[in-house]
């Protein structure tokens, strides 16, 4: 070690320069005269002892950097004895502390590279002064005066460096708004002044802790991401506790080893408490992972360090306050709920969730009908209270990943996310319809609240947040002009479909009490002699303006509505009352009727049934089969079965319709107790030409058969086909070879 302690400015400057005597200088001289040729080896194992120091190996893996390093050091060498001690010979030293600090090689290997010069030197000192016959104490005094005062002379100038570059840094990190921006620059600079391989920060929250920035920490370490552990374990939790930054030196063998940290490699361990206002904010975590911890940090680094945290801390105290502040800018103080200044963000940020998962993303832009009437006739206070009321009530009706915003006065934003089908916003938007719709009362006062809603739909309806604002906002106001609690879709880039839906969905709901719905049949044969055996009933919509409509046309949007529970009875009941007629005539065919999933899951059903069928004695029960198709069979198996068991024992019959379309197999039908299956076009279809087909029907009868299972065939439309089924053991089947759906009165002819 050098035998000096400290030095002021001004020593650095001055001390070392005058303070060799002519006899000094020509020990000096002599001694390098002799040393001669040993220099160049001497310079290379001066560079070896110092590239055996695990603390630079980082460093001097960089080619160009272990170049000048050495070059430096053999020409500070060189220059070490020639005599000449002069300010230049100094400022070379002060030059070579500054470049060291630039090659972030710590001090103490600069130390170290002075103590192994000194034992190699005198050594070489004694050796020569035998040689020239001297006294080699005169020679070591000279050297190791010359060698203490560059080391002193190289240290301060470090320091200086170090000190200097520190100031540097802290300014230009005081310079810094963005949190995580600043973290990294002052993890940077908590690295440098410690010596250590990286940092971390962790937050505290809920007696935890949690990272939430890491720098130059290991792919190991960085799987702690989203790892929380309780706040007064580790190194970290210590900190946290004892409100005082804990070092450890050997982190695996300290009382504070955590083994996930000792696994992801962590050797030594600073923690060193953020502080705040109101408390402790977290903690900055720096590790050793690649360098070797000192047993000590230098007391002098501890102010930096410390003054890099108390800066981390007010970056997360003021970050705090931020968001506190856009908080309560952009949350509505009547509802709670956010308000204006959140719509962009919220709606952009839901654009490109539905983008980047590929579901649908539904804006619905409402606006109260009625609410004037209310803040005028009954006051201020009851309409905001129907506001906080209706704010609430939406919030509750909404799905867990949907919000709702308050736009302005009586106006409310619903955001709609994930949505597979279109469907499911028309199911939405007409649930805030009705979640919206009631009467408010002050005394002997009732005034009706309504909605009008306009939908926009991303990405149908393209463009950036503001356009789909305003096409939403279109829409509501078409609603309000059609006369108010209702919705509407924007007709813009959506195209006429979703027009027409909507026009679907308003004339849907008038169509029954209108009597537009019609049930139309077709005949059921058997294959064997072509004699009907039975008929399915089909809806038809005799539509005031568009003529008669299939299913194709309409079902899909009416099984997503309420509506069709009630359309489902009025078909059972109208089935129900045909059924009766032919029975009663002595047609005993069997009469299928197809059930909506919405049906199926009524607990009324059975009760209905009971009923419908007390009220047409004529029936015979054992011909009445209900259709249900396999998508709508699966999803609840249990409850499907139970429904089915409880319809047998009123004598009735399940079959599973569009057999081989979905993922049903046979053994379903044994769980589901179904009488029979409808094989589908799209199997029957393709035997004619492919014996896959043939076969995968072929083995489908085959176990139905095993099972004892009634199998009709659909689709078929070719005696070919009709022959290949027969042939099969199909005994029953529909299509158009034999009819086209007809109306009951054709029916009933046929029947004869």
């Amino acid at each position: 070690m050098p035998r000096f302690v400290t030095a002021s400015p001004t020593a650095l400057e001055c001390a070392p320069l005058g303070t060799f005597s002519a006899q000094d200088t020509l020990h000096l001289r002599c001694f390098g005269d002799s040393l001669g040729p040993r220099l160049s080896h001497l310079a290379e194992d001066l560079y070896r002892q110092l590239q055996s120091q695990s603390d630079t190996r980082n460093v001097l893996s960089d080619a160009n950097q272990a170049g000048r390093l050495q070059a430096m050091q053999n020409e500070w060498l060189k220059n070490l004895f020639i005599g000449q001690y002069d300010t230049a010979f100094w400022g070379t030293q002060r030059t070579m502390g500054e470049r060291y600090i630039e090659l972030a090689i710590p001090l103490s290997q600069i130390w170290a590279t002075f103590t192994f010069l000194r034992a190699v030197l005198v050594e070489e000192a004694i050796r020569a002064a035998m040689v020239e016959q001297t006294d080699p104490a005169a020679w070591i005094n000279s050297l190791l005066h010359l060698l203490d005062t560059c080391q002193f002379v190289m240290s301060m100038a470090y320091e200086r460096k170090r000190l200097h570059d520190a100031i540097l840094a802290l300014r230009q990190l005081a310079r810094i708004y963005d949190l995580e921006e600043f973290f990294h620059e002052a993890a940077r600079l908590a690295i440098t002044v410690a010596q250590a391989d990286a940092a971390g920060l962790l937050c505290q929250g809920d007696g935890q802790l949690k990272y939430r920035f890491f720098h130059g920490l290991p792919v190991a370490y960085q799987a702690f991401a989203n790892w929380s552990f309780p706040d007064h374990l580790g190194t970290s939790g210590a900190a946290v506790q004892r409100k005082e930054a804990i070092y450890v030196s050997d982190y695996p063998q300290s009382v504070y080893a955590m083994p996930e940290f000792v696994d992801a490699g962590l050797q030594g361990s600073l923690a060193i408490p953020v502080p705040g206002p109101e408390g402790i904010q977290g903690v900055l975590a720096i590790s050793w992972f690649q360098s070797r911890p000192q047993a000590r940090i230098p007391e002098d680094r501890w102010d930096h360090l410390r003054l890099i945290t108390d800066m981390l801390g007010a970056n997360l105290y003021r970050e705090r306050l931020e968001n506190r502040m856009e908080g309560l800018a952009t949350q509505d103080m009547l509802t709670g709920l956010p308000n204006r200044r959140a719509a962009m963000a919220c709606i952009t940020t839901a654009m490109a969730r539905a983008e980047r998962h590929q579901f649908l993303f539904a804006l619905l832009f409402l606006d109260l009908d009625g609410f004037k009437p209310i803040n005028d006739r009954l006051g201020h206070h009851a309409g905001d209270e129907t506001l906080q009321q209706v704010a609430h009530d939406l919030r509750n009706a909404l799905r867990g990943e949907d919000s709702v915003l308050r736009y302005a006065g009586d106006e409310f934003m619903v955001l709609v996310q994930d949505i597979a089908h279109i469907n499911e916003v028309e199911v939405i938007a007409q649930r805030m319809v009705e979640t919206v719709r009631r009467d408010v009362q002050k005394g002997d006062l009732t005034l009706p609240l309504s909605a009008s809603i306009g939908v926009s739909v991303y990405p149908f309806d393209d463009g950036g947040a503001e356009e789909l604002v305003h096409h939403a906002d279109l829409a509501m106001y078409a609603a309000k002009q059609a006369g108010g609690d209702q919705w509407q879709f924007y007709d813009g880039d959506i195209g006429q479909a979703l027009a027409e839906r909507q026009c679907l969905v308003h004339d849907l709901h008038h169509a029954l009490g209108r009597g537009e719905f019609v049930l139309h049949w077709q005949p059921i044969v058997t294959l064997s002699n072509r004699h009907i055996s039975g008929a399915e009933a089909l809806l038809r919509w005799q539509h005031p303006t568009r003529g008669l409509l299939s299913p194709g046309d309409f079902l899909e949007i009416l099984e997503s509505l309420p509506l069709m529970q009630t359309v489902g009875h009025w078909i059972i009941e109208t089935a129900f009352a045909q059924a009766a007629q032919w029975h009663s005539q002595g047609h005993c065919i069997d009469v299928h009727i197809n059930l909506a999933a919405t049906q199926l899951e009524d607990l009324e059903l059975l009760d209905f049934l009971r009923k419908k069928l007390r009220h047409y004695p004529a029936i015979h029960h054992e011909y009445i089969w209900l259709e249900i198709v396999e998508r709508v069979a699966l999803r609840d198996i249990p409850a499907t079965a139970a429904m089915i068991r409880a319809c047998r024992e009123l004598g009735l019959h399940f079959s599973l319709d569009d057999f081989g379309t979905g993922a049903a197999a046979l053994q379903y039908l044994v769980e589901l107790e179904c009488s029979g299956i409808k094989l589908d076009k799209s199997m029957v279809e393709p035997m004619r030409d492919s014996p896959k087909h043939h076969n995968i029907v072929r083995a489908m009868v085959d176990m139905a058969k095993a099972l004892s299972i009634h199998v009709v065939a659909e689709g078929v439309e070719d005696n070919h086909t009709a022959e290949i089924l027969d042939a099969l053991g199909v005994q029953h089947a529909q299509g158009y070879l034999f009819a086209k759906p007809m109306d009951a009165a054709e029916m009933t002819r046929i029947l004869g």
